[in-house]
């Protein structure tokens, strides 16, 4: 792991505050924004204060890991069956309390007097069936200590691939199981947001799967306890490509509809204009973060998935701010592209973390996409109306101002959260 910050860090901060790499006035280059006076001094120190913050959390970003992703391997033997799960001390403080004495460290010791409440959590939310009869998880092993952390985890790592706590149970088998399901409901408490990257192994060969709350279940046919009278009836079919295309539709609506970050930069954008501006505006986002989408999801290019999270909220708190001093938004389908290149990357890494099939891969991504644009066209044609009311209204100002403030505030608190890996916002 490289525990660097990336070398274009800085680059990548001032071109995220000064669209099109320009530094603002007084550091060697022209005004960002056109006016001067008092209209741009505050538009400065919102971009200033992004800069800072960004900046902070350089030293995370190389070796960051994704919060809202835990891990399942559950293999699978003749004589017993393992499940070994993996989670990051930040998801673990979401069962119970790890740091006993509160000093902003976890100690193996305080690790191993929790292990008790992590395993009851596991046993109650995991539900493991075995040729379709409910099973228990099996003995469990002491949590596993992530190698080479020393001698405590400290809480700015807890959300990093350092912070990995495994934790395994083993149960013994009578006779070979054909089926073995394995369930989670744990998604309220872990945020419907959260993923978890499963692997089923059995016999030298395994399968990649994806839970999360819409798709919580997996059954898993292990090929053992075959007999000749079963072998001669035709094995149920693995989900076809037309499957796996509607799921990664209903994939990408989900993620504008339960994305309140994507809804908040829509609002913010959408808020200041009219008709005419929306539609370039709207046109402008998909096309930019449908390329940074497809290069991702490719694996062409890639980004830190926590820098990513961080400009996200970085791009909410600067549309928010500008718009409490820019009423023209002319410009604005130019910024929304820079910025659609941004969302683009974080679309894409929700989406591998939801694991592309090797077959169809490009289409699931393409389907993904539209199912994106769909959701966003949904919302954006339900908002018009609205907005446009808005536009006539002599209160549009006072309005709109309001509506940026709170955006604004939503998205400081979103970036200060996901740089620091904090949890105190309530989505």
């Amino acid at each position: 792991v490289d525990r660097g910050a990336p070398p274009a860090l800085t680059d990548c901060a001032l071109t995220l505050c000064h669209p099109a790499g320009k530094m603002p006035a007084g550091a060697g280059g022209t005004p960002a924004l056109p006016g001067a006076g008092r209209r741009s001094a505050p538009l400065g120190l919102a971009r200033s204060l992004v800069a800072v913050l960004l900046s902070l959390c350089a030293a995370h970003w190389a070796h960051a890991h994704n919060v809202d992703t835990s891990y399942v391997r559950v293999a699978i033997e003749r004589d017993r069956i393992e499940c070994r799960f993996t989670l990051d001390v930040f998801t673990l403080q979401k069962i119970t309390e790890l740091d006993a004495d509160h000093d902003q460290r976890v100690t193996p010791v305080e690790l191993q007097r929790a292990a008790p409440a992590l395993e009851r959590f596991l046993r109650e939310h995991v539900r493991l069936e075995l040729d379709g009869t409910s099973s228990p998880l099996g003995e469990a092993a002491d949590p596993a200590w992530p190698r080479g952390a020393g001698e405590a985890l400290a809480a700015p790592d807890w959300h990093s691939a350092e912070s990995l706590i495994a934790i395994t149970f083993r149960r013994p088998l009578a006779r070979p199981a054909h089926d073995v399901a394995i369930a989670f409901d744990f998604f309220e408490t872990f945020g419907i947001r959260h993923t978890v990257l499963g692997s089923f192994v059995v016999d030298g060969r395994s399968e990649e799967v994806t839970f999360t709350q819409p798709e919580p279940d997996y059954l898993f046919d292990t090929e053992y306890g075959t007999t000749p009278a079963a072998a001669a009836t035709p094995a149920p079919s693995r989900p076809s490509l037309w499957a796996a295309l509607v799921r990664f539709f209903k994939l990408g609506m989900e993620h504008i509809f339960l994305g309140p970050d994507h809804l908040c930069f829509l609002l913010a954008l959408l808020v200041v204009g009219r008709l005419r501006d929306w539609v370039r505006i709207v046109t402008s986002f998909t096309v930019a973060h449908s390329i940074t989408l497809i290069l991702a999801g490719l694996q062409i290019a890639r980004l830190p998935s926590r820098f990513v999270e961080c400009a996200i909220a970085a791009t909410i708190v600067y549309v928010a701010v500008e718009n409490l001093w820019r009423r023209e938004p002319s410009h604005r389908w130019r910024l929304t592209f820079a910025f659609g290149l941004v969302h683009g990357f974080g679309f894409a890494n929700s989406l591998l973390g939801m694991g592309l099939p090797a077959s169809g891969r490009v289409r699931c991504l393409l389907v993904f996409n539209v199912g994106v644009e769909v959701a966003q066209l949904v919302i954006v044609v339900a908002a018009v109306p609205l907005l446009t009311l808005l536009a006539r209204s002599r209160h549009a100002g006072a309005v709109r101002t309001a509506i940026s403030a709170a955006v604004g505030v939503v998205g400081l608190g979103w970036l200060v959260e996901r740089a620091f890996g904090l949890s105190f916002m309530p989505w």
